[in-house]
């Protein structure tokens, strides 16, 4: 009973630090989630924005979203702090083809491939719109429909 009692102490304290370990990571994506949401919206305003994630992309836990408005079509990093652009082309002359994306070292999906008019290639897998729950790449009808919305939407530029 005296070796309970004296461990009992360091007991409790291992519990509450794994509290605050679930509590940390739990804060960490409804930050995360509420930042993606919030570059969605911005994006959305000025044209199509999708939740995605480029080749190779799942070795970072920052989200990414497929950005295409009239002047670019941009892949944006959006984690805690500020979005970062990490790839941008003109969006004139720009068109969508299906694609097998390598989502990690061992997984691929099925994609959209983004090609500018100058051949530059941009491969991404669509999400649905970020939550706190896991959430599998769209598949089929849904992302033959963002690949059709995407298309309408990079084609009313090609002939302005």
């Amino acid at each position: 009973m005296h070796l309970f009692l004296r461990l009992l102490p360091i007991l409790i304290v291992l519990l509450a630090l794994l509290a605050l370990l679930v509590f940390a990571l739990v804060a960490y994506g409804r930050r995360m989630v509420r930042n993606q949401r919030t570059m969605l919206a911005d994006l959305r305003r000025d044209g199509l924005a999708f939740l995605c994630r480029p080749t190779l992309g799942l070795r970072s836990s920052a989200g990414f979203v497929l950005a295409a408005d009239r002047d670019a079509v941009s892949l944006w990093k959006v984690g805690l702090r500020q979005p970062v652009r990490l790839q941008s082309f003109p969006s004139r002359g720009a068109r969508v083809e299906p694609a097998t994306v390598r989502i990690n070292t061992a997984r691929r999906a099925a994609g959209l491939s983004v090609v500018s008019a100058a051949g530059e290639r941009l491969d991404v897998v669509v999400y649905p719109d970020p939550t706190m729950s896991y959430s599998s790449p769209t598949k089929d009808a849904l992302l033959d429909r963002v690949s059709q919305q995407l298309q309408a939407h990079l084609s009313q530029f090609t002939t302005d």
